[in-house]
């Protein structure tokens, strides 16, 4: 996770300006090969669950990572719009796959009782390479121009290619890996996915989540300078003080979520991402010497959702699934964060557009409604779902 989560920092947050500088593409062709590239992945986790049944979470991982290595090189070549589309493609779908791969993986190694404790670690981990490797890339670029954006690709390639190693020497629960697909694992096994409405109403109020969760990225820098006018460092700082809080709190948060019921955590996530939201739309107000300060404490509310949130998600969808389903389970959970990721931007963009701060307000919105709909199927989630069991509890 740590090797995966420092290429990316070192990549992600220069990917439009790497095809700008290094590709020769303008910024709206690298924004739009992207997104036509996102858009057409939103179904691979629907193939990563049905591969993840049949072979194994710790095969496709490892898989996904050698395809990632394949892509980050095939980035040196692009030079044109359809050259982008075609090996962002090969980087999101084998993203979407190393993604639902990675709960069943940790469920495997895991075991029932400790894996909210190791989802919040990984959580944790990953926040602290994605910090380290954009601060190293940072330097990077500002040394060495075009060939640093190069350096940046080849980076993480290498990380890619370090992690797939490293996981393919991870030892599994005998019989996690290599399963091989039984009749209820068969092509049906949507359909019963499919058939637990309370599994999949909270899967629709994890779309509202995933989009909450993107606009640290998304909407915030935005909004900070074009809305706020402030100056663009903040940006940068609120987004380190994100990956700071969660790298450090994370772990603890878990630990003081594991006496309560999952679903309790969501709620409260939902409720401190609409109040952080509603301070966001009404910092216009502020006058301009209180709103870097303004932004932080917002950022510090935003921050405790997302670990409220990150602490017991994966955890209540893995234990949601049955064993023979879990890679389907996982993958049906993952397509709303695939929706989540493609539909943000445009969203934001839009409501924006129409007036600043309406993004804000329907998000707010929209949290309220899905904070509605957990709290109406907990009762219908099973025991396992819902909460540890006692023992682990204690």
């Amino acid at each position: 996770m740590v090797m995966d989560a420092l290429g990316s920092g070192l990549f992600l947050p220069f990917s439009l300006l790497y095809f700008h500088h290094a590709g020769g593409l303008t910024l709206t062709e690298a924004g739009l090969g992207l997104s036509i590239a996102m858009l057409a992945a939103v179904p691979a986790p629907l193939l990563a669950g049905v591969l993840i049944d049949r072979a194994g979470a710790k095969r496709i991982t490892v898989l996904s990572n050698t395809a990632r290595v394949v892509g980050f090189l095939g980035y040196l070549l692009v030079h044109d719009l359809a050259a982008l589309v075609a090996v962002a493609l090969l980087v999101v779908v084998s993203d979407r796959l190393f993604w639902a791969a990675h709960p069943a993986l940790v469920a495997e190694i895991a075991g029932p009782g400790s894996r909210d404790r190791r989802f919040g670690f990984a959580t944790a981990l990953r926040c602290a390479g994605l910090g380290a490797g954009a601060l190293l890339a940072g330097l990077a670029v500002t040394d060495l121009g075009v060939a640093g954006y190069r350096t940046l690709a080849v980076a993480n390639a290498t990380s890619s290619a370090i992690a797939g190693l490293l996981i393919s020497r991870v030892q599994v629960r005998s019989g996690a890996a290599g399963r091989v697909a039984t009749p209820t694992a068969g092509p049906g096994g949507f359909r019963v996915v499919l058939a637990d409405r309370p599994f999949c109403g909270v899967v629709a109020s994890n779309l509202v989540f995933g989009i909450a969760r993107t606009m640290i990225l998304v909407g915030l820098p935005v909004y900070t300078v074009q809305v706020l006018n402030a100056p663009a460092w903040p940006a940068g700082a609120l987004y380190a003080t994100y990956t700071a809080c969660i790298a450090l709190g994370q772990t603890s948060m878990v630990r003081r979520l594991e006496r309560h019921r999952r679903t309790r955590a969501l709620l409260l996530a939902a409720a401190l991402w609409a109040g952080s939201f509603l301070l966001l739309a009404a910092a216009p107000l502020l006058p301009r010497t209180l709103v870097v300060a303004f932004l932080l404490a917002v950022t510090g509310l935003y921050t405790t959702a997302v670990m409220a949130h990150a602490g017991v998600i994966d955890a209540l969808v893995v234990d949601a699934a049955p064993d023979r389903l879990r890679g389907r389970y996982v993958a049906v959970s993952h397509l709303s964060w695939a929706a989540a990721n493609a539909a943000a931007p445009g969203l934001f963009a839009l409501l924006l557009a129409w007036q600043p701060s309406l993004p804000w307000l329907a998000l707010t919105v929209l949290l309220v409604l899905a904070l509605v709909g957990v709290w109406r199927l907990e009762p219908r989630l099973g025991r396992a779902a819902v909460r540890l069991p006692a023992a682990a509890a204690t």
